[in-house]
């Protein structure tokens, strides 16, 4: 509760409380990770971790050890504190901050279909998203090389040419988009990505060398969407939205076509006990992801109630976990 209270203070304005005090050249002091040891992965299929959990009350079920394909998961800032530009990987209070957060809350939800590896990597300062400067750009420079550097590892070491899916949220999402345009799609790796789940950031298709996904099964594709409350658009980046790939997470279409809240099969609240059938509806809107405003407790916004960044894999969180389950089906028939 305390990082949610302190992530909305944050994006309310109060940006001093997250500048850096150190210089950028003092990331050079941080621990460097090594992804051949598993201390450095925050999820990792010959680990316990939070990515094997599943809500309870639920009939889910974790299916990694008999998985025919991976996930390699890019976790969103985590790093709130004022002191490095980047996060400091031998801080366990991050660490602890990271697994009890995303990785149980949206990583866990491919651990129906796939084998979960999430990298720790030296993440950007929640500082850099919120006022552009040349220090945040080098900082999430030097996140996006441990990203590249636990992806390559993963491809060559963990997945071997299995089928694997890209996922992420918001600065994670950030580091996917440049993999997908500067790696995968110049590579064998694009033959074997099941699908791109790339969520909580705007991008356009076109600079990733991958098309949008256009249907429940299509495979080798992109899905991305940022949910905001009904008629309610970003304060900022408004052009980048506009031009965003947004695909409909309960149609599984790039079109702006409205799907009732009948149709999602279950949104997963914080407490991480239950599954809600039927309480959020979607509609995409210049790049945006439309939802009505949504009653049930247990799914915090932000922006004084306009922006369910912070829940874009929650209230679609049962939809998503049956989706990755059809396309890896999909792509193994294929």
């Amino acid at each position: 509760m305390k990082f949610y209270i302190l992530y909305l203070l944050i994006i309310s304005g109060c940006v001093f409380l997250v500048k850096p005090d150190k210089a950028i050249q003092e990331n050079n002091a941080l621990l460097v990770p090594d992804y051949s040891n598993l201390q450095f992965w925050a999820a990792h299929p010959d680990t316990k971790d939070f990515a094997d959990l599943v809500p309870t009350n639920t009939d889910f079920v974790d299916k990694q050890e008999l998985a025919q394909a991976d996930v390699f998961f890019i976790h969103p800032t985590t790093h709130l504190k004022k002191d490095y530009w980047n996060g400091d990987l031998a801080n366990e209070e991050l660490n602890k901050r990271t697994d009890e957060g995303t990785i149980k809350q949206q990583a866990s939800v491919f651990n129906d279909c796939c084998k979960v590896y999430a990298p720790r990597y030296r993440q950007a300062s929640i500082y850099v998203f919120l006022k552009e400067t040349e220090e945040g750009k080098q900082a999430l420079d030097f996140a996006y090389q441990d990203v590249k550097n636990a992806f390559l590892y993963f491809q060559k070491h963990f997945n071997k040419n299995r089928p694997w899916i890209l996922a992420s949220h918001s600065q994670g999402t950030h580091h996917a988009a440049r993999l997908l345009a500067e790696v995968i799609s110049k590579s064998s790796m694009g033959k074997t990505m099941v699908a791109a789940y790339t969520l909580g950031w705007p991008y356009k298709a076109e600079e990733s060398g991958f098309p949008v996904c256009n249907s429940p099964t299509q495979t080798g594709c992109l899905l991305n969407w940022n949910t905001y409350l009904w008629d309610k658009k970003p304060s900022r980046l408004q052009e980048l939205y506009k031009s965003s790939i947004c695909v409909n997470p309960l149609s599984w279409t790039a079109d702006n076509s409205y799907m009732p809240k009948e149709s999602n099969h279950g949104s997963l609240p914080r407490s991480f006990d239950k599954i809600l059938p039927a309480i959020a509806d979607a509609k995409c809107e210049d790049g945006i992801l439309w939802t009505h405003k949504i009653s049930e407790d247990g799914f915090p916004t932000l922006e004084l109630g306009k922006n369910y960044h912070l829940i874009d894999y929650h209230l679609f969180y049962k939809s998503i976990r049956e989706n990755a389950t059809l396309r890896v089906k999909s792509f193994l028939e294929k």
